[in-house]
């Protein structure tokens, strides 16, 4: 099967799986303190992640991941094993050296799932002189471990004049 076929099943199913799971699942009243602590668990789950790969820990950083979590960026879509195999290296690494700064900017849980939404202003440097943005949206699940990251969308673009 062509990279490309494989790539828009994942995509198809990705999209498929969020529809159902914030469809079925009950809302959380956004001032209820259920809703306030499962931001807050979703904003750790994240940050943990995150952490792990500037700490090169890939131990740690796999453990947020769900088995079946789809990784989106630089147009390809990665599974699970696709990611550890070819690309967690380069981005602890790239974490390691990031001089960026990186604010979330939505968190919303429903139910069993959640979507987490963050920018990265990254300064200009002799390679970029103007630097970069990115922006991140995780979608992540309820288990009976915590939340998990079940798909990551990064895109990123160097900043215009």
């Amino acid at each position: 099967m062509p990279c490309f076929m494989h790539q828009r099943g994942v995509v198809s199913r990705l999209i498929a799986v969020a529809a159902v799971v914030f469809l079925c699942a009950p809302a959380r009243s956004v001032s209820g303190q259920a809703s306030r602590t499962d931001s807050a668990a979703v904003v750790a789950a994240v940050s943990g992640f995150h952490g792990a790969l500037t700490e090169g820990d890939s131990v740690m950083a796999t453990s947020y991941l769900a088995n079946d979590v789809v990784v989106l960026e630089s147009g390809v879509a990665q599974s699970r094993s696709d990611y550890l195999g070819h690309h967690l290296g380069a981005d602890m690494k790239a974490s390691k050296s990031a001089t960026g700064k990186r604010t979330i900017t939505q968190v919303t849980v429903v139910g069993t799932a959640a979507y987490l939404v963050a920018t990265t202003f990254t300064p200009g440097n002799t390679a970029n002189p103007r630097g970069s943005d990115m922006v991140e949206l995780m979608v992540l699940s309820q288990s009976p471990s915590g939340w998990q990251i079940r798909a990551v969308h990064w895109s990123s673009r160097r900043r215009r004049a």
